[in-house]
């Protein structure tokens, strides 16, 4: 077996801050159980065929199949083994529970495993990208009181729904960022398409250094480490009273300033949970 210790070979970012999870209940106010799960991406041309097992008792390997471009997640606890084999060598990683990772090719077309959904290196992945489901968009727009007057930045914007919706529905004037092109091209497309390009900017950018000081509204979906990293970034630039919206995780250090948590279910009975938050 070829064994790799992921210290060695990738960037490791050292995210600090407490999970947070989904409440339960209606419309209430307080911390939410913890909760962590580990994601891998495939940014290869080909299907990678791997196995897990995480590290408590009786758990059993568990073989998986990724698709170019598609995401696998899983609930986690403790550290996962990962497994797979590349041109006859069987290679052997451990993931930290709680942060994303991805399949890439390296410098010599070979395949292997880096930490961060993105696949680039020296710079901080916030989160792996999953879509926010529409419903959960339109509270979020709801909660936050998003209207024709105001500038939306939807921070780490995936595919750009959030903007996209609020500058479609509402009129708002949004600026989505992100650091993975792929996302950006994906968001052009959509204002495009859904005819709001003269209310919407795409921006390709590291979250940690971007001005966000025009924004009267934010939005996330992040990790709730990385909303601890983010925080400064908002005490910094945001005006005081501006309404700041997460989707799923709380942001540490800002219990005092938590407006309120709603919880909600998605079309397929998946639980939600938006948190809102007055700078």
């Amino acid at each position: 077996m070829k064994r790799k210790t992921l210290a060695l070979i990738l960037i490791q970012v050292m995210l600090v801050g407490a999970a947070a999870g989904t409440a339960a209940g209606g419309q209430v106010s307080g911390v939410s159980p913890s909760r962590k799960e580990t994601s891998v991406r495939n940014l290869t041309k080909e299907t990678v065929r791997y196995t897990i097992r995480q590290l408590v008792r009786d758990s059993r390997p568990t073989i998986r199949y990724l698709k170019p471009n598609a995401l696998d997640r899983w609930p986690c606890e403790s550290p996962v083994d990962v497994t797979f084999e590349w041109k006859g060598q069987v290679i052997d990683y451990r993931l930290e529970c709680g942060l994303p990772y991805t399949f890439r090719y390296d410098e010599n077309d070979d395949l292997e495993l880096y930490s961060g959904s993105h696949g680039l290196f020296g710079v901080a992945d916030l989160a792996p990208f999953v879509p926010t489901p529409m419903v959960v968009v339109d509270k979020m727009l709801e909660l936050g009181g998003i209207d024709k007057d105001d500038v939306l930045f939807d921070l780490g914007c995936g595919d750009g729904r959030i903007v996209i919706t609020a500058a479609k529905k509402l009129g708002t004037r949004g600026v989505g960022i992100d650091i993975d092109p792929q996302r950006i091209e994906e968001s052009l497309r959509a204002a495009k398409e859904a005819g709001v390009e003269p209310l919407v900017e795409f921006r390709l950018q590291d979250v940690m250094n971007a001005d966000i000081r025009e924004a009267t509204a934010v939005t996330i979906y992040l990790l709730p480490e990385s909303n601890a990293l983010l925080r400064p970034l908002l005490e910094a630039q945001l005006k005081p009273g501006t309404p700041v919206v997460s989707h799923n995780y709380s942001i540490p250090g800002w219990e005092e300033k938590e407006v309120i948590y709603v919880t909600l279910q998605d079309g397929t009975g998946q639980e939600h949970t938006i948190f809102v938050y007055k700078r």
